[in-house]
């Protein structure tokens, strides 16, 4: 004996039903990105306190090893002292004979470049009391006459999201994530 099947019935979403989902999608997206672009900035700034952390770490350390003079300046070209905003990039260089001083030219013939930090995207940063050269001696103490502080903001202003990278008499650096004014 053979059997019928009754024809089977073929589920889906009807229009009105996907509208709707995708109407609820679109709405969490939209709640969503404002939290995603303040974890992006706060990534980027947490990413370049970093940076400029290694970079004086490296120089304090490189000066202790080669015993010598090593500097820290901002630089655009990536070969001299000559960028004028630490958010154009950094150098971090043997300043062989003792004579950098943070302006153009201050790389000169007997210096060694050691390392290139590239400009920071969508983060200003700014040295307090304003600087354009921070050098460790041989024995691995800072230049400073003050206390040096980096201040790195988002470009969107929140400073909630704000770092500072302070840098004592002796040369050390720890960050500052609380407090940061950005004004």
């Amino acid at each position: 004996m053979m059997h019928l099947r009754s024809p089977t019935r073929i589920s889906g979403f009807t229009l009105l039903e996907m509208l709707i989902t995708l109407s609820i999608l679109g709405i969490l997206a939209v709640m969503a990105v404002p939290s995603l672009m303040d974890t992006v900035n706060r990534m980027a700034v947490t990413s370049a306190s970093r940076s400029i952390n290694t970079a004086l770490s490296l120089a304090r350390s490189e000066a202790v090893k080669r015993g010598r003079n090593v500097a820290i300046c901002p630089s655009a070209s990536g070969t001299d002292c000559a960028a004028g905003s630490w958010s154009a990039g950094w150098i971090v260089f043997v300043d062989a004979n003792g004579d950098a001083n943070g302006a153009s030219g201050s790389v000169d013939s007997g210096d060694e470049v050691i390392r290139v930090f590239t400009a920071l995207a969508d983060i200003d940063m700014s040295a307090s009391p304003t600087t354009n050269l921070l050098s460790y001696d041989n024995k691995g103490f800072g230049n400073m006459s003050a206390v040096t502080t980096f201040t790195l903001c988002p470009v969107d202003g929140n400073e909630a999201n704000a770092k500072a990278v302070e840098i004592s008499l002796s040369g050390r650096a720890r960050t500052i994530s609380t407090g940061v004014d950005c004004s």
